[in-house]
């Protein structure tokens, strides 16, 4: 249960960053939820942006923050790789993502406030950034990609700085030369795109490295932007089967999710409510 509109924050000036960050600290922690042992925090949109900004404005707080999403598809790797389910897990925001959560939510009459995934939480965050005055990041795509994000973004969204760009396809070797440059770069905010796993161990990685960078794993949200790949309708999305769209678009690489991984976490859902009657544990005890 949110309690943003019950607590008010109270601080002289010395302390009142310190006091802010601490209260939307303990707002996530009441909405902390973890499904399978995979977590998510059960916040509405207007709450999570108040967190975001907060992350952005907490200059002296010297920490970089981590903001994730969940859905079936992190659930499903995260039962298979439990440094991907910590990582995950200890993340500073965790949004939840897709129709699998409410519907799993809905099940156990815990309903899941908003699906708050990347696509459409990610254009919130850049314009606050752009407002702001943020200096931003882009880590993923192709080459040809990722330009053309850049180009659209900054006809988008008025005053957005884009401090550079890089896309996700890099070797090893390559990689401390990328961490170097966007060390130097220090950006307000660091979107990487490669992915699950790999853009939240890779944001996980560099914001031990980073002072005061927001770095959000965003997933396909580049290939969005460029139209490289097309977002369903939207009547589509409000009924809950825009995953459904995506395989139809693209069946090479997504049918594994709909074949395996939707099916898997569905039939562990019923499982769990008709033996157990929960899958709101924080161990890493998963059913697959």
């Amino acid at each position: 249960m949110e309690t943003t509109k019950d607590l008010k924050i109270i601080a002289d000036t010395e302390t009142s960053i310190i006091s802010e960050a601490k209260f939307w600290e303990f707002i996530v922690a009441c909405n902390r939820t973890h499904f399978f042992g995979v977590r998510f925090d059960n916040l509405t949109k207007k709450t999570a942006l108040k967190i975001v900004r907060n992350f952005l404005t907490e200059k002296s707080n010297q920490k970089s923050r981590k903001i994730f999403f969940t859905n079936v598809h992190t659930i499903y790797l995260a039962g298979k790789n439990p440094v991907f389910a910590q990582t995950v897990n200890n993340a500073d925001l965790v949004l939840p993502d897709g129709s699998g959560l409410k519907i799993a939510g809905k099940i156990f009459s815990k309903p899941v406030k908003e699906n708050l995934n990347g696509t459409d939480f990610t254009p919130l965050i850049l314009e606050a950034a752009s407002r702001l005055g943020s200096k931003i990041y882009l880590l993923g795509a192709t080459k040809n990609v990722i330009t053309e994000c850049v180009s659209r973004l900054e006809r988008q969204y008025r005053g957005l700085k884009i401090a550079g760009y890089h896309s996700g396809f890099f070797s090893s070797d390559d990689e401390p030369e990328l961490i170097n440059e966007i060390k130097n770069i220090s950006p307000d905010i660091l979107l990487v795109a490669m992915g699950s796993p790999k853009q939240e161990m890779f944001a996980d990685k560099i914001a031990r490295q980073l002072n005061n960078t927001v770095c959000c794993a965003v997933g396909g949200f580049f290939d969005f932007v460029t139209e490289e790949r097309k977002r369903a309708p939207l009547f589509i999305r409000k009924t809950g089967l825009e995953w459904l769209f995506r395989f139809i678009q693209d069946p090479k690489t997504k049918w594994d999710r709909i074949l395996i991984e939707i099916p898997v976490f569905l039939l562990s859902v019923f499982t769990a409510r008709f033996f157990t009657n929960s899958i709101f544990s924080s161990s890493d005890k998963r059913p697959w």
